[in-house]
């Protein structure tokens, strides 16, 4: 492996060279989202936007670091992981149980749509190329799950004759290795022959495939190696299926579909692979000819606690082989160098100021409009630190604000300890801490679980995050000082994740000023609308919704076809979606309509100072954010008088 000094810049499971590396690297929090009881039933679709994780999925499954693994299943560092796949089935105590085939598909795929043929023609020659890449793959993962070499020992291998004509044109059975890489690397040749030719004569070339014929072929067992097949069951792993066209990735599902091979297939493919209508819609391909579709980032907001589990242990576990390999000391920790809290010694002085600050705030409230006395009693009684003191008092602000704006000509009756405790939950006390930390400058983003939640459920994005964490830790090591970061350091180094992480969108995206417009809109509406006094949705907004109705606007090809705006909002939401800088809730009950709910990704709220919870949102009509895209957002007159 390369630089081991900071293993959070490792990122890329292909960058990741020793199988031991990756296996140390590797957090099994992932397996989760797999289906538990039959992972390898059927045709599996894995998507996520770019960094989801998919690369390491697939590559965990590859023979080498199958074999690594159960070699190395008894240590404690790789107990966890082992058992996991046991369970799984895809290891036992002596063997793997599954030879993974993992094939990326960007490399001259994409070059055959160039070639202009006629699409049966063009669908036959995809899936011979595939063909001749799945025999490559298969062989060398033959050998190396019996722990041989490629190509020095294919002559182990052995080709029987299928029981039907399924098998490869060309190929003639039985045949050894040796033989079978020839007809695969001739296949390849040939169809590369076409691509790099200006003009090809008629009938010349292979003539393609009508079916994925080597899938029939695994599926027969009779590839097999010393005369034994090489594990249980065949997976084939495509990966990078984005960069194949839309026509190919077509051709690949329906092939998939109609064959209903026992080989199982796993297809990763980043979401930007999606079509516009498939990512405002749900995306999913669920079916009886599918397993369930795996977004990854959608599966872990379905179980946030487990993301944070998932990262903090692949966190730990860069953190470790920092400590292993440096030469002097190490925090091996990096729960340890993230941790902080705000109620310390060193800061008691700056807590007990602003406390002196709000309560009199809160007392002058009182005198001025007396049926708040006995709040302000219930304040005066509350025990805690100074910290939870401030908390307290201010969230006794939002209530009386809220109080007042809410019941302005009621009669002045005086309010009881009881209505006091029935408003004061856990969302103004959410909120007290959001204004605090503007207020006064208390620092709001650090320590492991804000951490996590400014991950996105993206583990490239907190990955990204938690190095740079872990670098200004190893650069204090250098000078002798603690490695452990300050809650008020944590967030000045993360403070400029959204310049470095997304404001490169427009090179990587064609309409990524669009989308950067659209965010910096909705993160400065959010921010109005979070840092009202009352605290109206506490602990404050971090996404808009537009009706289903609408939505439906957005699907409707016609609709859009005689309205550019629309249209072009459409394309960039999709994009937005695509690459984690949105998510959306779909059909949510909100007054009586169905809703589509945008968050906004949690390096759009760090950088407008939003909270990280989930759930608060403003309604907005879909002329307002298409507005918004193009011109900006501004204030209406009638949410200025509510401000």
């Amino acid at each position: 492996m390369k630089d081991l000094r900071n293993p959070f810049r490792l990122q890329a499971a292909e960058h990741i060279e020793s199988d031991i590396d990756f296996l140390k690297l590797f957090g099994p929090g992932v397996l989760d989202l797999l289906p538990e009881n039959a992972p390898f039933a059927r045709t599996q679709f894995i998507r996520s936007a770019p960094g989801g994780g998919k690369t390491s999925l697939l590559k965990l499954f590859t023979p080498s670091v199958l074999n690594t693994l159960v070699a190395l299943g008894s240590y404690s560092e790789y107990k966890d992981l082992f058992q996991r796949l046991k369970q799984l089935g895809a290891v036992d105590e002596n063997d793997i149980c599954v030879v993974g085939v993992m094939l990326p598909c960007g490399r001259t795929f994409p070059a055959l749509a160039d070639l202009g043929f006629p699409t049966p023609r063009a669908r036959r020659l995809l899936l011979a190329l595939l063909d001749a890449r799945i025999m490559l793959g298969a062989l060398r993962s033959a050998l190396t799950a019996r722990r041989l070499r490629y190509p020095a020992d294919l002559a182990r291998v052995y080709i029987e004759t299928t029981a039907d004509d399924g098998h490869p044109p060309g190929l003639s059975l039985p045949c050894d290795g040796n033989a079978a890489r020839a007809w695969a690397e001739s296949l390849e040749q040939s169809i590369c022959n076409v691509i790099d030719s200006l003009a090809e004569p008629e009938g010349a070339g292979p003539s393609g495939h009508d079916s994925l014929l080597m899938l029939k072929l695994l599926d027969s067992g009779t590839l097999r190696v010393d005369l034994t097949p090489p594990a249980a069951r065949w997976l084939l792993l495509l990966d990078d299926v984005q960069k194949l066209t839309s026509d190919q990735r077509g051709a690949l599902r329906e092939t998939l579909v109609e064959q209903r091979s026992h080989t199982t297939v796993w297809v990763a493919e980043r979401l930007e692979a999606l079509s516009q209508d498939e990512l405002l819609g749900s995306g999913a391909l669920k079916g009886r000819d599918y397993g369930d579709v795996i977004n990854l980032e959608e599966a872990w907001r379905r179980t946030p606690r487990r993301f944070e589990s998932a990262i903090a242990t692949i966190a730990e576990r860069r953190a470790r082989m920092a400590a292993d390999v440096a030469t002097g000391d190490a925090v091996g920790s990096f729960a340890a160098i993230v941790d902080g809290a705000l109620d310390t010694v060193d800061r008691v002085d700056r807590t007990l100021e602003a406390l002196a600050v709000v309560s009199a705030r809160a007392r002058a409230s009182a005198i001025k409009d007396p049926k708040y006395s006995e709040w302000i009693l219930v304040r005066e009684e509350i025990e805690g630190s100074p910290r939870e003191k401030l908390l307290a008092w201010r969230g006794l602000e939002i209530l009386i604000e809220r109080h007042r704006r809410k019941n302005q000509l009621s009669f002045g009756f005086a309010l009881g300890r009881e209505e006091l405790e029935d408003k004061d939950g856990s969302d103004i006390k959410a909120a007290a801490e959001l204004l605090l930390a503007k207020e006064f400058g208390f620092p709001y983003y650090f320590g492991p679980s804000r951490l996590a939640s400014l991950g996105s459920f993206n583990v490239e994005q907190y990955l990204r995050l938690a190095g740079d964490l872990f670098e200004e830790s190893l650069a204090r090591g250098l000078l002798r000082q603690q490695p452990n970061l300050s809650p008020e350091r944590q967030q000045e180094i993360l403070g400029g994740a959204y310049e470095a992480r997304v404001k490169d969108l427009p090179r990587r995206a064609k309409n990524g000023r669009d989308v950067l417009n659209f965010l910096d809109a909705v993160g400065t509406f959010c921010r109005d609308v979070t840092y009202q006094s009352n605290a109206p949705y506490a602990p404050g907004v971090n996404g808009i919704a537009i009706s289903m109705e609408e939505r439906k606007t957005l699907l409707d090809s016609g609709a859009i076809k005689g309205n550019p705006s629309n249209a072009r909002f459409a394309q960039m939401l999709a994009t937005a979606l695509a690459h984690n800088l949105l998510h959306a809730e779909l059909d949510k009950s909100v007054k009586n309509q169905r809703w589509m709910i945008l968050y906004l990704n949690r390096l759009v709220c760090l950088k407008y100072s939003l909270p990280l919870h989930v759930g608060g949102f403003r309604e907005k009509p879909l002329r307002d954010l298409v507005s918004w895209m193009e011109r900006g957002y501004r204030l209406s007159k009638s949410e200025m008088l509510a401000l």
